[in-house]
């Protein structure tokens, strides 16, 4: 499966037609313990070991660069990759943690829901990624990533 079909598996637990998609629901489904501290030089760890998941997320951050964050760590820890190891720092293999982003963008952004949303703002061209990057409660950064993955016009 790729990443963005791991995301999907997880919109049983979402509201897809309310953004911004709430992660606690699915942390809490799944059994994962979210931790905010002080971490130099990552926005986040993801920590799975036999009966026990967490991920630890630097409290430094935005709100919406921790959301982004907390969903990249959670894509380590239910895609497949996430058994090769017990802790997951960042840069320890570049596909795992771009296979990561896309699974964060697929659940912070759900492909359905942008598709679905996107057309409401055509009116306003020069504010739609801002005005959907609030919707979302992600970067504007992260929202013209997404935008542009996903050809929207």
């Amino acid at each position: 499966m790729r990443a963005k079909d791991y995301a999907r598996a997880l919109y049983k637990f979402i509201d897809l037609e309310s953004p911004p998609i709430r992660l606690d629901p699915i942390l809490e489904s799944l059994g994962i313990d979210l931790i905010e501290g002080e971490i130099d030089n990552v926005d986040g760890i993801a920590f799975k070991d036999q009966g026990s998941k967490s991920i630890i997320v630097n409290r430094g951050l935005d709100p919406e660069q921790k959301r982004f964050a907390i969903a990249h760590e959670l894509g380590h820890i239910v895609m497949p990759h996430s058994g090769a190891y017990r802790i997951c720092f960042p840069a320890n293999d570049r596909r795992i943690e771009l296979d990561a982003d896309r699974f964060a963008a697929e659940l912070l952004m759900p492909e359905p829901t942008m598709i679905k949303l996107w057309p409401r703002y055509r009116d306003n061209t020069e504010y739609r990624v801002s005005i959907m990057a609030e919707l979302f409660a992600v970067s504007k950064s992260a929202m013209a990533a997404r935008v542009r993955q996903l050809r929207l016009k």
